[in-house]
């Protein structure tokens, strides 16, 4: 039976006290139907956000190449390293040495990162019959949900579909670009200013003007 309703964001760290009931799921319809078959528009939605999140992970370890100047061992060793052990050495860098306190940023990735392996480990289907704008259309493009049952299962016979209208790909990719922005223009700063470096341990700088 499919449930559909918004899921509760998981807390980490110990819990001080017993968690709150989670209000039972709206219960699907008997109106309503539901299609496995989806229309080109969610289909690159879905292609766009992963293509992102995937450009957001390679700059990071971008990062770290330029950081470390690593040679070719080292980049295949940084590049097999989960995604979250290499944020956490960029983290580092910027917050123990650059003395940045970013972590709107850090907080914001994380987000993403939950809301990706949503998009791309979910199972996806349209709703329609419903009474969003996308399934009184005319022609009806109907409601997008998603279910991922490691993280969706309500109890032995339910699972909750979560609703993921396009606004919610919209907002998705307008964070993505700014977080792919930054990092970006982090590696080549990064990059420049190790040149920069070189080149003054050398002799080869430019004098700065008086």
């Amino acid at each position: 039976m499919i449930r559909q309703g918004i899921m509760a964001k998981k807390k980490n760290g110990p819990k001080q006290t017993p968690p709150k009931a989670r209000p039972p799921s709206r219960m699907a319809k008997p109106e309503e139907a539901w299609s496995l078959d989806l229309p080109v528009r969610l289909r690159l939605a879905i292609a766009d956000a992963v293509v992102i999140f995937s450009r957001i992970d390679n700059a990071i370890i971008e990062c770290i190449w330029v950081l470390e100047q690593a040679d070719y061992k080292r980049r295949l060793q940084i590049a097999k390293e989960k995604a979250h052990e290499n944020i956490k050495f960029v983290k580092g860098v910027v917050e123990e040495h650059l003395k940045l306190d970013i972590q709107p940023t850090w907080n914001a990735l994380d987000k993403m990162r939950q809301e990706r392996n949503l998009i791309a480990h979910g199972c996806w289907m349209v709703r329609y019959g419903g009474d969003s704008p996308g399934e009184k259309a005319d022609p009806p493009e109907g409601m997008p949900h998603v279910l991922w049952h490691s993280k969706m299962l309500e109890n032995g016979t339910d699972v909750v579909a979560e609703a993921f209208d396009y606004w919610k790909f919209k907002r998705f990719m307008d964070h993505a670009e700014v977080l792919l922005k930054t990092f970006r223009d982090f590696r080549d700063l990064a990059e420049k200013a190790i040149e920069e470096e070189e080149k003054r341990s050398r002799g080869l700088a430019r004098p700065v003007p008086a």
